[in-house]
């Protein structure tokens, strides 16, 4: 069984960046750790199992809470099960929705303290490298993200840093973080989401983005986030991003 190290590169298809999906943090915290620990280069047809040992995920993800870690663990792996990656295509003018099951089974071993995520045939490729697009990033980078917006939203940052800036829609962006109907207004989405990750992701991770609005007319169009990369992590020192009031 391999073991999870903060240095690890986190590699996943452009697509999986680029399509909707919620999930808790320790969820995606499960998905990220089974990503860095899975071999893009080996296709793997029907689908690929892998596990690691809760004690090297604590020590990745250094602001989890030992007492509980290992019962949200083992919640997080059930719930994971019942999720999906929502792919949205746009063809002729219509909206083509497609839902696909992360994994196959997640299992938690309580004797062992292990984790075993199997991903579906139709998952894996999402994960790996048999897409020639992919974006890659460490896991030490993400490591103390405290919320699953921040953990998203880092990933689509990171995949244009070296472009430098990148504009979203609001439509596309409620689509990229599965939304529905959470934050109908955009003073609550930036209050309990855009910020908030922004704040996290400019403290404690190799990024910095500062976001400004897209208008049309008096709406709200989009956001355009000017990024850039620094590989010195902060400690205490926080960056909040730079934002336009509404």
């Amino acid at each position: 069984m391999k073991k999870l190290g903060e240095n690890m590169l986190v590699v996943q298809s452009n697509k999986l960046t680029e399509a909707a999906h919620s999930l808790t943090l320790i969820e995606k915290r499960l998905v990220i750790a089974a990503a860095a620990l899975h071999d893009p280069r080996i296709p793997h047809r029907d689908g690929h199992k892998v596990t690691f040992h809760v004690d090297d995920f604590i020590s990745v993800f250094g602001n989890m809470d030992r007492n509980s870690v290992y019962r949200e663990v083992a919640t997080g792996a059930e719930r994971l099960y019942n999720r999906s990656i929502r792919q949205i295509e746009e063809k002729r003018g219509r909206k083509i929705i497609t839902d696909m099951r992360w994994v196959a089974f997640a299992q938690y071993d309580k004797g062992q303290g292990t984790v075993t995520l199997g991903f579906t045939s139709y998952a894996l490729p999402y994960l790996t490298l048999i897409h020639t697009e992919f974006t890659e990033y460490r896991l030490k980078h993400v490591g103390h993200l405290g919320s699953f917006y921040s953990v998203r939203l880092y990933e689509l940052f990171v995949q244009y840093r070296k472009a430098g800036q990148r504009t979203i829609t609001l439509e596309k962006l409620r689509d990229m973080l599965d939304l529905g109907d959470k934050y109908p207004r955009v003073n609550s989405l930036r209050q309990r989401v855009l910020d908030p990750a922004l704040k996290e992701i400019n403290k404690h991770t190799d990024l910095r983005v500062k976001m400004t609005v897209q208008r049309k007319g008096r709406s709200i169009a989009g956001f355009h986030f000017d990024i850039t990369q620094d590989e010195q992590i902060p400690l205490d020192l926080p960056a909040p991003a730079e934002v336009d009031s509404i």
